[in-house]
């Protein structure tokens, strides 16, 4: 009995109020399949039966508003298992069920979206079940076995995103050719079933480079450092030098600071540009590709502006790119970053050589592919791409025929055996134009050849092989796009040598002295090498340090976009 605020009693009011919400809760649960608990496993098998038979034959795979990405895969792999649930009880998720969900929500440390996956979606059917379990309300195995097929699309998904990007480079860049890992997800979900570690499954998908997780946690430290409100911009004006006073020295001090060149114990009071402060700015140019003289110019100035924020997105799409590539390296490998303008040479895992290289402009984009390195060629001639002597030498050759030999150029005529050199003064340059030029231009062997000393083959479709070159002063540069896509390298006598170490009678002196004879030589390597070559704006150097460069190509942005959309 219920009571007026007076005292009188209201009589089979609360019996009115319970009968009223009881009509609603029978009316709510008569949409539920009601089971008895025998039974209730079978049930939730014949409804992921049902419902993958309702898919087979829908149009578009849609359940619960969500678009499934799986395919084919996900319905073979349940009718392969008898429509056996994968993670839900009839009572609610299982013990990976339970789990899937922070894994999901943890993509975005691999600069993944947790929505493509339906994150949001299946934690709102696992909430909708827990309130149904604290009120013991029987759970409606539709909805169990629709959260089911939810996680196994949302973890093959993710799975293979983990193990070849979610991005089709191929799309974003015509030149891109190299073989993407394939998620072998099936055979990790079977995995997975037996051990039950989620864990240990996700990471075996992801690539197994040290480089990629070292870049992962650096992301987590960058999203801190952006959680705390980032660093301050300095604003721009004209430039910085030591010994100088200036009122932006004490931002520019917390800048640094901020993100870590600068040491709190280091750090002073005032507007002069001191000592720790300038060994602060050469850490930062060194960690950001830039010339290390201590100046805070207009290059500085724009690096120490790029905000936390564009940093952690920076290192977010460069994961993405190491997805791209196989997850395991050969035994004998070559790695080129043409974004950083270096080269490492690695055997028996094992860093055996590192150098500076040169690499194509920005509107000759030197590609990234793999391909095996088989021989390499000394003394080699220039076959000239015809491409570039209609463009840059057909004008000079024809306001003075003499620049071929000044420097060192032949024209050949026909092919095979009756190929010919011809004398430049023989051919009418008036009447020779692009679409005429008929002759193949090479430069001849010697210290004048553009390829230099050595040039490495991995026969490819761009054309584009490592090699030497006369210019030797430009790899004190630090910015080094200056070919035409080919890898000028900074070290090629020490890259011969250790491709051919595994025969002996390749010594540095035999090297040497085949370049010294000026002839030409092929000569095949005694094993293959396997050449990378690839494009990072951020990494984790072996100091554990992120190291940024500047989008060379821009190609930055379309990543980023490309995954976000």
């Amino acid at each position: 009995m219920n009571h007026e605020p007076g005292g009188r009693k209201i009589p089979h009011a609360m019996p009115q109020i319970k009968r009223f919400n009881l009509l609603i809760l029978a009316l709510l649960l008569s949409l539920l399949p009601w089971t008895s608990s025998a039974a209730a496993s079978e049930t939730v098998v014949e409804e992921l039966r049902r419902t993958i038979g309702v898919l087979t034959r829908a149009p578009a795979m849609v359940l619960h508003c969500e678009q499934l990405h799986s395919g084919k895969d996900l319905l073979v792999y349940y009718e392969e298992r008898n429509f056996q649930p994968l993670w839900v009880t009839p009572k609610g998720a299982n013990d990976l069920g339970a789990q899937l969900p922070f894994f999901l929500g943890n993509s975005r440390a691999h600069g993944l979206n947790p929505e493509d996956y339906h994150y949001s979606c299946v934690r709102s059917i696992i909430a909708s079940i827990l309130e149904l379990e604290r009120m013991n309300l029987p759970v409606n195995s539709r909805l169990l076995a629709e959260l089911d097929i939810l996680m196994t699309d949302g973890f093959m998904v993710y799975a293979s995103h983990l193990s070849s990007g979610k991005v089709d480079p191929t799309r974003l860049y015509p030149q891109w050719l190299t073989e993407k890992s394939k998620a072998n997800v099936l055979a990790g979900l079977d995995s997975l079933l037996e051990h039950r570690d989620l864990e240990r499954t996700l990471k075996k998908f992801a690539p197994s480079h040290r480089e990629y997780w070292a870049l992962i946690d650096a992301g987590k430290r960058m999203e801190e450092t952006v959680a705390m409100g980032g660093w301050p911009a300095v604003p721009h004006g004209t430039m910085l030098r030591r010994g100088e006073s200036d009122p932006r020295i004490p931002v520019l001090r917390e800048r640094l600071q901020v993100s870590g060149e600068l040491k709190a114990q280091h750090v002073q009071k005032g507007n002069a540009y001191d000592e720790a402060l300038y060994a602060a700015v050469k850490r930062f140019q060194r960690r950001h590709g830039l010339q290390v003289d201590g100046v805070v110019g207009p290059q500085t100035f724009s690096a120490l502006n790029m905000s936390a924020e564009e940093r952690h997105q920076q290192i977010l799409l460069n994961l993405e790119r190491w997805r791209w590539l196989p997850h395991q390296w050969d035994d004998r490998y070559i790695l080129v970053n043409t974004a950083a303008f270096h080269l490492d040479a690695w055997k028996d895992q094992r860093k055996a050589l590192s150098m500076r290289v040169i690499v194509g402009k920005d509107y000759q984009e030197t590609p990234d592919f793999s391909e095996k390195m088989t021989y390499l060629e000394f003394n080699p001639y220039w076959n000239v791409p015809r491409s570039i002597a209609v463009r840059e030498y057909l004008p000079r050759l024809k306001a003075n025929p003499g620049f071929a030999r000044e420097n060192n150029f032949e024209l050949i005529q026909g092919r095979g055996r009756d190929a010919r050199v011809i004398d430049p003064w023989s051919v009418d340059w008036e009447t020779v134009t692009p679409g005429n030029f008929r002759w193949l231009m090479r430069q001849t062997p010697g210290p004048w050849n553009a390829l230099g000393r050595v040039k490495f083959m991995f026969p490819n479709q761009f054309n584009v092989y490592l090699h030497d070159t006369p210019q030797r002063h430009l790899f004190h540069r630090h910015q080094r796009a200056f070919s035409h896509g080919c890898i000028r390298i900074e070290k090629p006598l020490e890259l011969a040598r250790l491709l051919l170490e595994d025969n002996p009678s390749w010594t540095m002196e035999r090297i040497e002295s085949v370049i010294a004879s000026g002839n030409r030589r092929v000569v095949t390597l005694p094993q293959p090498w396997m050449v990378h070559i690839y494009y990072w704006t951020a990494w984790v150097d072996d100091e554990g340090k992120v190291q940024f460069r500047t989008d060379l190509y821009d190609r930055d942005g379309a990543v980023w976009r490309a995954l976000k959309g």
